[in-house]
């Protein structure tokens, strides 16, 4: 199994990571798939927090992680992402 060692910078912005696809997946749900917002939401994530994150050197299945943690918005508000790392080995240094 993969494991990672991960600073606090690049877990800051991992949540930012999660915040957004969170949001986007809110949106989806809740407005559907027309949602202006939804443009916002995804050129945020791929114009500045993957570019971000890709400074950082965070693993691309660490990305992927988060990205699938994150796309239940509902499992955001009940969990912590830095347990939900752990239990995937992917601890905060």
């Amino acid at each position: 199994m993969l494991n990672a060692k991960i600073s606090r910078e690049q877990f800051s912005e991992l949540q930012g990571l999660s915040y957004w696809v969170a949001d986007l997946n809110y949106i989806k749900e809740r407005c559907g798939e027309d949602d202006p917002e939804l443009k916002h939401c995804r050129d945020t994530i791929e114009k500045i927090i993957f570019p971000k994150l890709d400074k950082l050197n965070v693993p691309f299945w660490v990305q992927n992680t988060v990205i699938c943690f994150s796309e239940n918005w509902r499992r955001t508000k009940e969990e912590y992402l830095s347990n939900f790392l752990k239990s995937k080995e992917i601890y905060i240094e």
